[in-house]
């Protein structure tokens, strides 16, 4: 069994930065960060974004909020 932790950085309206951490538990070996990370993410196009404005095309959100950082961290049980 695996135990994951994801932990995204999520931009506010204030401009601030919240951190929201995801345990995962895993009854089966083949799960990883990647795999965990994409699965909770969806991608978004920015619909502010216009050629040579200075923003970028699209980002990453969780429950409809920016991501601006991603982390994830594994660890097995029983000595795995």
């Amino acid at each position: 069994m695996k135990n994951l932790v994801i932990i995204f950085g999520l931009l506010t309206n204030e401009g601030k930065i919240d951190l929201i951490k995801i345990p995962i538990t895993a009854q089966i070996d083949d799960i990883f960060c990647e795999k965990a990370i994409e699965s909770h993410r969806t991608w978004q196009l920015n619909p502010h974004y216009k050629e040579g404005n200075g923003e970028v095309w699209g980002y990453y959100t969780y429950k409809n909020r920016q991501i601006v950082l991603s982390y994830c961290s594994e660890e097995g049980v029983d000595g795995e």
